[in-house]
């Protein structure tokens, strides 16, 4: 007879590597004086929460709730950091999409991994609308793109419809059953 091994934490390198990785930038901040003061390590708690949560959210039996709520928990906690330590409110105001093209990449690989069609493309639409909007948003902050927001807004709004439309077409042909 043989004897089945269970593993209780089976991504510990995962979580180590992590944990040294944060650790390691926490040290070095400290070290090149970007961190004077531990008070603005508080971001750290969301940060490690938020990144618990991913892990739990990506391992197999993972609900799709911990990935968003730990997303949501990590770049929250990463900015804070950021603006605790190296960078300041002006500079953050300028790159704040780059956490929007985070967030919207994450999804798509996390959707990728889903089997089914309809739960795939319910989680790789609205990552690629934020990935695409974290990018005209870019544009306008990094003042790459000469028009102001709101005329750039008042002529391209209908892009909206479309892409709701495409989305629409898009889940009936992927939750319909294949034919016989």
């Amino acid at each position: 007879m043989t004897k089945l091994k269970v593993t209780r934490f089976p991504d510990k390198m995962l979580v180590f590597g992590f944990l040294f990785v944060l650790g390691g930038v926490v040290l070095l901040l400290h070290t090149t004086g970007f961190l004077t003061a531990y008070r603005a390590l508080w971001p750290v708690l969301p940060l490690v929460l938020g990144l618990v949560l991913l892990y739990f959210g990506f391992s197999h039996e993972g609900k799709d709730g911990h990935v968003f709520l730990g997303m949501f928990l990590a770049l929250g906690g990463t900015v804070y950091l950021l603006m605790n330590t190296v960078l300041s409110a002006v500079a953050l105001s300028r790159i704040w999409p780059l956490f929007m093209t985070v967030a919207g990449v994450s999804l798509l690989v996390y959707g990728h991994t889903k089997k089914e069609v309809a739960a795939r493309a319910s989680l790789q639409i609205p990552a690629f609308t934020i990935t695409l909007l974290s990018f005209v948003f870019l544009g306008f902050s990094l003042n790459l793109v000469e028009t102001d927001f709101y005329r750039f807004v008042w002529n391209w709004w209908p892009v909206l419809l479309v892409a709701f439309g495409l989305a629409l077409i898009i889940v009936h042909f992927g939750r319909r059953d294949p034919a016989p």
